[in-house]
């Protein structure tokens, strides 16, 4: 079985499914080998990592954290990395073929503004791929506007359809994938003990009351989805 260069380098994803999706999202893209592609929120590196040496692309990455952009490139990547925080990204309109980004948008308080710049930095026909939290059914009675986790900021499914939408994206694939966040769940709790050291793993060690504290008590049950969407001019 090959071995892939995130997996050789001992890179951590950090998100139900790993890579999994990463992978089932080009199967829908129309990209080839020297495209530029965004990868927003980057972490620690994988999602790069993956992108410019198995899918042979030209990568950049952004994140908020100068400590995960300096341990992500700390040695020869092959694609650049730079500290920024979304909304604002320092690239010019139309300058890539792609965006991915995975369980990060939830955490953007302004998501209509980060949404409007990636349909700005997409090329036309370019697309756009989200992994992310949502909340299935209706929607909380109230909603946190400050996001402290991933959890805190997920939108219901309706909600998020319509601000993707909104900013212009005509969404191709919508696709649930909850049972990757049920695996994540069952192996944090085989590796730490308890279902608190998995929200922990995935949303930090965080004092807060909103729906991150609800998931947490199990009064709330969050999915998880992967959305393929693109950059329709008319």
């Amino acid at each position: 079985m090959r071995i892939s260069s995130v997996q050789a380098a001992g890179i951590e994803t950090h998100r139900p499914g790993g890579l999994t999706l990463t992978r089932a999202a080009l199967d829908h893209c129309s990209l080839a080998p020297g495209d530029r592609v965004l990868d927003a929120g980057c972490g620690y590196g994988a999602t790069c990592t993956f992108l410019h040496e198995d899918a042979g692309f030209k990568v950049f990455g952004i994140d908020a954290s100068e400590k995960r952009i300096s341990r992500a490139t700390a040695r020869p990547t092959g694609w650049d990395g730079l500290r920024a925080r979304l909304p604002r990204l320092p690239f010019a309109p139309a300058s890539f073929g792609a965006i991915f980004c995975e369980c990060v948008l939830s955490l953007v308080p302004d998501k209509p503004g980060c949404l409007a710049t990636f349909f700005e930095l997409l090329q036309p026909e370019g697309h756009l791929v989200l992994t992310d939290l949502y909340i299935p059914g209706a929607a909380p009675a109230a909603l946190d506007p400050s996001p402290l986790t991933c959890l805190d900021g997920a939108l219901t499914k309706t909600d998020l359809t319509q601000i993707i939408e909104q900013a212009g994206f005509k969404i191709r694939i919508w696709e649930d994938h909850t049972p990757l966040l049920k695996q994540m769940a069952c192996e944090m709790v085989f590796k730490h003990g308890s279902l608190e050291n998995f929200w922990k793993k995935l949303t930090g060690d965080v004092l807060h009351c909103g729906l991150g504290s609800r998931c947490r008590t199990g009064e709330l049950k969050p999915g998880y989805c992967l959305i393929v969407a693109d950059k329709v001019t008319q």
